[in-house]
């Protein structure tokens, strides 16, 4: 099955290099410009992974991201930022935040494979899964007896 990968990014020559990658690496891209077309792209095909720039005109990268998490949960998501200093992701956060200038191409590459394979391990683990798993790990360490036993 061939990964469907959505990219948005106001700057053409981004779009362009990020999807040659890509494509280069067996994926299907399609490409937006504006967070606002991504979210149609989305909303029109069956996409397994987004690549979306921080820094979009009118509607943000954070702003598609939430947008994302809300309607589409099963989209693995990078974002892309050329500006790395600390920002609230909430609940909306992206598997993977990528630096721009990219160190090498095949760190997009890497990215969007590692965002697959976390996005895949959380979404097997479920999140009732993972909250019963957090609990179970809370009250353990607060059960007295356990101290004495370690």
């Amino acid at each position: 099955m061939t990964t469907r990968i959505v990219v948005i990014d106001d700057e053409a020559e981004v779009c362009d290099l990020i999807g040659r990658v890509l494509i280069r690496a067996g994926h299907e891209v399609l490409v937006a410009h504006t967070g606002e077309a991504g979210l149609a792209l989305l909303a029109e095909h069956e996409v397994h992974c987004l690549v979306v720039d921080k820094l979009l005109p009118q509607m943000g990268g954070l702003e598609v991201v939430a947008a994302v998490r809300r309607r589409w949960p099963s989209v693995a998501i990078v974002l892309v930022t050329a500006h790395p200093e600390p920002f609230n992701l909430g609940a909306e956060r992206p598997e993977v935040v990528l630096a721009k200038p990219f160190k090498n191409l095949a760190a997009v590459e890497d990215a969007v494979h590692e965002a697959l394979e976390a996005h895949a391990s959380n979404s097997n683990k479920g999140p009732l899964r993972n909250l019963k798993e957090r609990v179970a790990a809370v009250v353990a360490e607060m059960t007295p007896g356990r101290r004495k036993r370690e």
